[in-house]
């Protein structure tokens, strides 16, 4: 029988262990959940007869979250993209001056892959045209704005790889809305905020949304476009409100890569406390009682109903059908009206005919963020 040298020996004996180690680990000490992922990870599933079908597909799930040196294991991968000036996951994308683009819809409209068809677009516009006539009857004046994406905004910013379509899905909507419904009172910030985009950033770096800079300049255009209506409207905001930086640990996008050490420093960025000028010379409150029921299934039923009262007995009275956008406009929205209604409607953009009929509004206003356009009419 031939000798076999020690170092083949030493080669399966290490074999082995490779293979049978990472299993004992698995079951006596899994790997932890990496700080900043935002989800559950997978449990050890219990067999059980009954549940035999659902066993591989489970028992894979828990395999993936928390086989031995996963955190390691994606540290290398993350600090390998970040050296690449790349992204480790598809749904976020590094611009330059390390400025996050969100990697979904946002990236499908502005490369015009989203699926918006003329079709489903004219029906939105008639949906809102409609709308528009119903609150008219009622003596409700209705205005629309569509708040535009970073990648609009900094287009200077965006990944090289990724090019702008020469007309986006919004920018086929704006005509439409010209030709189809010209009626309805409709304002695309875009050129707002690349007017102001000068004067100091619009929107976080680490998240797809505008800050509260951003936030101010929207609604001081908001506020210009229904003067027209409304004269006891202020002519100008951004005078009224003092902005103090501050550095903050969040951001949708930043926490995305913050999953890994190698990307920490994407979850800081900086916000601003509002100081309002005026606020000893009226009274602003938010009232704590809510009277509507949020959307069932709706996954931030805090967020659907926001209702602010002030002094202004003079001014008039609004209600906003709005999304997670038009959270930086509140602030700067609320202290103009005699009192202020916000639905956070799950992004369905409906009428709420039945809230609009208790509240007897002056106004209604219906804030979409730009790729959530085509979700007032959902696919059949």
């Amino acid at each position: 029988m031939k000798e076999r040298h020690p170092y083949q020996i030493i080669t399966v004996i290490l074999f082995g262990l490779l293979l049978i180690v990472p299993g004992i680990l698995l079951f006596v000490q899994p790997e932890r959940q990496v700080q900043g992922e935002n989800r559950a990870m997978a449990k050890m599933p219990q067999l059980q007869l009954s549940t035999l079908d659902a066993f591989p597909h489970q028992f894979d799930q828990y395999v993936n979250d928390c086989f031995p040196l996963r955190s390691k294991m994606l540290d290398i991968s993350f600090g390998l993209s970040l050296r690449q000036h790349r992204s480790p996951i598809p749904e976020v994308l590094i611009g330059q001056d390390d400025f996050l683009f969100s990697g979904k819809e946002e990236r499908q409209l502005y490369e015009g892959t989203l699926d918006f068809s003329k079709e489903r677009m004219a029906a939105v516009v008639d949906v809102l045209a409609e709308r528009q006539a119903r609150l008219s009857r009622e003596g409700i004046r209705l205005y629309v704005v569509v708040a535009p994406t970073a990648y609009e905004v900094y287009p200077e910013r965006v990944p090289p790889y990724v090019q702008r379509t020469e007309a986006t899905a919004t920018d086929r909507f704006c005509q439409m809305m010209a030709e189809r419904a010209p009626q309805v009172p409709f304002l695309y910030l875009k050129d707002c905020m690349l007017q102001h985009k000068k004067e100091g950033r619009l929107y976080f770096k680490n998240d797809n949304h505008w800050n509260p800079k951003g936030g101010e300049y929207a609604a001081s255009e908001i506020l210009k476009m229904m003067r027209g209506d409304f004269p006891q409207l202020p002519e100008q905001i951004v005078p009224s409100f003092t902005l103090k930086p501050f550095v903050q640990t969040s951001g949708n996008l930043g926490n995305m890569l913050a999953v890994s050490p190698a990307f920490a420093h994407f979850a800081q960025d900086t916000n601003f406390h509002i100081h309002f000028a005026d606020s000893a010379l009226y009274e602003l409150v938010e009232v704590v009682e809510k009277r509507y029921e949020p959307i069932q299934g709706f996954a931030y039923p805090w967020e659907y109903e926001h209702r602010f009262v002030t002094n202004r007995t003079g001014q008039p009275k609004i209600v906003v059908i709005r999304d997670s956008y038009a959270g930086a406009v509140i602030p700067f929205l609320a202290p103009w009206f005699r009192e202020s209604l916000f639905i956070f409607d799950a992004w369905q953009y409906g009428d709420n005919w039945d809230i609009v009929v208790q509240e007897k509004p002056d106004i209604v206003l219906v804030m979409i963020y730009e790729p959530h356009i085509r979700s007032i009419c959902p696919q059949p």
